[in-house]
């Protein structure tokens, strides 16, 4: 009895999957057209029988910010271990600044970076069939305006992270003159302001739309950022479209990214999204 016992107890053990997280780091991966991600994988070291099994992981398309005029791949913040924690995987884009190219350029580099990863992720890990795209500032406009243009299908969720940019025509009128960077990306005709605005693919056409998470801070003196935030998750309610609003007037512009990973309260908002969605 004891031996037949021994042996169910060894073959438990060789059945049993030890998993230890770890993170893996694929650097300046080229896409095409001088454009390149990073890739933050979760790297799960398996012991056991089973070891060759392995379980593709969610994955988190990151479009950073800048204004439209700046900014690199290589600004995360927390983001990439606050994923690899709960086993999903960060991909960080490049795209082209103003005025190297337009709006519509930079338009153009997400979605060929989003196609880039339902095509390619596999072979890193990641499974191209759960895709969440989230953008801070210049990347959460960029991010909006891919999902309700519909240039990419096959979302699993959109979290837009803190911009104006939802209505250009609504802002400017808020605003009176755009600021310095608003003015240098988006210029001073009103046809470019509706054309890339992400509210206007909204009214003009039916499109599928993903779920959304939908952040703001109280980075300005004024409650315009909140204003403009629920204007667009209204929009697309009425399309449609499943939304959460975060309000996170206690954060400024940066820290409502930056905090992801160390506040609870916007840690555990992004947290509940991704588990809902993925």
């Amino acid at each position: 009895m004891n031996r037949i016992l021994r042996y169910f107890a060894v073959l438990f053990l060789l059945f049993s999957v030890s998993t230890a997280s770890a993170a893996k780091l694929y650097e300046g991966v080229s896409i095409g057209r001088g454009l390149k991600v990073n890739i933050y994988a979760p790297e799960n070291k398996r012991r056991g029988l089973f070891s060759f099994v392995r379980k593709k992981a969610p994955v988190i398309v990151y479009v950073h910010g800048g204004g439209w005029i700046k900014g690199t791949r290589a600004k995360v913040y927390r983001l990439p271990e606050f994923a690899n924690q709960r086993g999903y995987m960060v991909v960080s884009l490049d795209y082209r600044p103003v005025p190297k190219t337009t709006i519509d350029g930079q338009l153009s580099d997400v979605t060929r970076g989003i196609r880039w990863v339902q095509r390619n992720i596999k072979r890193y890990g990641g499974d191209p069939k759960r895709v969440v795209i989230m953008g801070h500032s210049a990347g959460s406009h960029l991010v909006a305006l891919v999902a309700t243009k519909g240039t990419v299908k096959g979302l699993r969720g959109v979290i837009p992270n803190d911009v104006q940019a939802y209505d250009m025509i609504a802002y400017g009128g808020m605003r009176g003159d755009l600021p310095r960077v608003y003015a240098i990306a988006f210029g001073a005709n009103p046809k470019n302001w509706a054309r890339w605005s992400p509210v206007t693919y909204l009214r003009s056409r039916k499109v599928k739309l993903p779920p959304f998470l939908i952040m703001h801070s109280g980075g300005n003196i004024t409650d315009r950022r909140r204003t403009l935030s629920r204007g667009f998750a209204a929009e697309l309610r009425r399309h449609g479209a499943r939304v959460t609003l975060f309000d996170g007037r206690r954060y400024t512009h940066g820290a409502i990214m930056s905090r992801i990973g160390q506040s609870a309260e916007v840690t555990n908002a992004v947290s509940r999204f991704l588990r809902r969605v993925f």
